[in-house]
């Protein structure tokens, strides 16, 4: 791509990143994602993609280039409490998929490779500049290019959201995550999540040999040892799990990562788009992550792939608010699965109660797997079931 004006420069190249180079790129728009590290690409991460989130990689195209080896069907979602309690519930929309992190990036690298207008610059940092009428000034590698859409994929700590101003006011409480993956069969055809008094942990399976262990927990409630033996910290916590854990050998470091929170004002601004964790990132506590990216990366060049088609100019943000009229929708009925199994992570009673009320009700726990993943709308949810749950939170 020798010109200095392209179409679309996206920053960051995970999930979202490369998601949104293959739509725009294929879309028939010169397009260049950039990663400042190397590609493919690993970060701590649950690595469950929920099926909503196998449709989109189907719908790119990347699901072909996928080497099942690093891939694991789940069925659904187990909970478990160090008390004993355990419920579980199937995904009404078929199976999810553990993937490895690198193998998902390996697997968008091969399948952008086919597409004639997009380039991906792994190792290249991006300098923002200027914005005008006919896009934002960007530097690469020494290079000066111009872009009429910035799409800002660069993670919650995002600086793309920070350049355009879009960056909202962080709260005060702050949750941290470690992830590590450890060498055995998998034993359980769901994604398990033990609750503990002071810290989540889920269980994916993401290979045919592996899983992946990621712990969630609020800072201000405990403190951890670091550096290497964070994990196993951590791990100490979830008797039940260390046992099932027990002679697994780690097939890779430990990394962390956090405070996981991060506000953003909007998600777009005059020629920029903000997708996935740059958008704003509440938790990981549900594990929705990487199918919401894809679905916020398909509402972006639904609403203004086709106008930058028949147009020159940069898009204004009043362009833009297509995007962020659908995002918001989409977005506002998983946070509010998330603030709702947030609380019930502070407050370990309830939560228990929580478990044991959805193991009775198993039907309402498979309508929150869907709502959570958007494939039902708020206004479906089930009075009843849900007024049952509400008596057993109260009466225990």
């Amino acid at each position: 791509m020798s010109s200095s004006a392209i179409d679309v420069l996206v920053v960051g190249g995970g999930p979202a990143g490369m998601a949104a180079g293959i739509a725009f790129g294929r879309g028939g728009l010169r397009t260049l994602v950039c990663e400042r590290g190397p590609l493919p690409a690993d970060k701590p991460c649950g690595e469950g993609v929920m099926p909503t989130g196998l449709q989109y990689l189907e719908r790119l195209g990347v699901s072909a280039f996928l080497n099942q080896n690093h891939t694991r069907p789940f069925t659904g979602v187990h909970y478990l409490s160090t008390a004993g309690a355990g419920a579980s519930a199937r995904f009404a929309e078929g199976p999810g998929q553990g993937i490895r992190r690198t193998e998902l990036s390996r697997a968008f690298c091969e399948r952008a490779r086919k597409i004639d207008g997009l380039e991906v610059r792994p190792r290249t940092p991006v300098t923002l500049g200027a914005r005008g009428p006919d896009g934002a000034e960007a530097w690469l590698d020494g290079r000066r290019v111009t872009a009429r859409l910035i799409v800002g994929a660069d993670g919650f700590r995002s600086e793309v959201r920070r350049w355009a101003g879009l960056q909202g006011v962080c709260p005060r409480r702050r949750r941290f995550a470690v992830q590590q993956h450890f060498r055995c069969q998998p034993w359980s055809e769901y994604v398990e999540v033990h609750w503990a008094e002071d810290a989540e942990v889920y269980v994916t399976p993401c290979g045919r040999e592996e899983v992946g262990v990621a712990v969630l927990w609020a800072a201000e409630k405990k403190k951890s040892v670091g550096g290497q033996r964070l994990m196993a910290s951590m791990l100490s916590r979830f008797p039940r799990l260390s046992a099932s854990l027990q002679g697994a050998e780690p097939s890779a470091e430990a990394r962390a990562i956090g405070p996981m929170h991060q506000v953003a004002r909007s998600p777009v601004s005059d020629g920029v788009a903000l997708v996935g964790d740059a958008s704003g990132y509440l938790d990981a506590i549900t594990g929705e992550g990487i199918s919401l990216a894809l679905a916020q990366v398909q509402a972006l060049y639904d609403s203004i792939g086709s106008w930058m088609l028949s147009n020159s100019s940069a898009p204004s943000a009043r362009e833009l608010q297509g995007y962020s009229r659908r995002i918001s929708g989409m977005v506002r009925q998983h946070q509010r699965i998330t603030r709702l199994v947030l609380f019930l992570s502070r407050n370990p009673r309830l939560a228990e109660r929580a478990i044991r009320g959805l193991a009775r009700q198993p039907e309402l726990f498979r309508w929150l797997l869907s709502a959570n993943m958007g494939a039902v709308s708020a206004a479906s949810f089930p009075r009843l079931e849900v007024m049952r749950l509400a008596t057993a939170l109260v009466l225990g």
